[in-house]
């Protein structure tokens, strides 16, 4: 993968509001491949069944997709997520 490419999508994860409000950190990324973590709060990520909420989970994975399908170098989205 272009290191300009990846070291521009780690800064913008470093300084994207949404990202850091769950504090989601990018760790790995390369062509097809993206690894995410983040620290899991029960108090403020549970759902009413004392479990973790499904829009935490989905903001996970979102942020997975978001990084990984820009390695190539191009913009590019999701119009379907299934």
């Amino acid at each position: 993968m272009d290191e300009k490419v990846k070291r521009a999508i780690l800064k913008a994860v470093e300084t994207e509001p949404f990202a850091n409000q769950l504090n989601i950190k990018l760790v790995d990324l390369a062509l097809g491949f993206s690894a995410v973590e983040m620290d899991y709060d029960p108090v403020t990520m549970n759902n009413i069944y004392n479990r973790a909420h499904g829009g935490v989970i989905f903001s996970l994975i979102d942020e997975a997709f978001e990084t990984v399908s820009q390695a190539y170098g191009t913009i590019a989205v999701a119009l379907n997520v299934n």
